[in-house]
């Protein structure tokens, strides 16, 4: 019997990791979870047995999950799943932006039309009023209008 509950709980751990893996359906996920509950149920077939093995289980579980999502941090998969935030290390609090018509600055990527720009250190998301800008050309903020900073290639560029 205790053959078949390990049996149980690490085919159904093995189910939830698979579903972690492959995003999908979900029918490895509710597999992983029917067996993890089936091998709990089996061991409560006496109340103090069964309440060491489930306490038992969800400490393994814990641990288990720390150590995966922990080593998964350090592997390239990681970024697959978890949005990093590294664009928002070069932003910062600007305040209000209808200020910041006028100011010139370069753009850090292409606007085709939407893209980044660097003004006096910050990086901000711009909209391009002409169309197509290359990267590192120079701009001008013309108007704020729906949220949006409108820029222009500064002439002569």
């Amino acid at each position: 019997m205790e053959i078949l509950v390990t049996l149980l709980l690490i085919v159904g751990l093995f189910c939830v990791f698979i579903e972690l893996l492959m995003p999908g359906f979900g029918i490895f996920g509710i597999l992983g979870i029917i067996f993890i509950i089936l091998s709990w149920g089996i061991t409560i077939s006496t109340f103090k047995l069964g309440i060491v093995i489930v306490l038992i289980e969800i400490i393994f579980i814990s641990i288990l999950l720390f150590l995966i999502i922990k080593k998964l941090k350090n592997m390239q998969i990681y970024g697959k799943f978890i949005l990093s935030d590294v664009v928002q290390q070069d932003k910062k609090e600007v305040g209000n932006m209808e200020e910041l018509v006028g100011r010139e600055g370069i753009c850090k990527t292409d606007l085709r039309p939407f893209g980044s720009a660097e003004f006096n250190g910050v990086v901000l998301d711009v909209l391009s009023d002409d169309g197509y800008i290359k990267r590192n050309s120079l701009i001008k903020i013309i108007k704020f209008e729906d949220n949006k900073l409108y820029v222009r290639l500064v002439n002569g560029n």
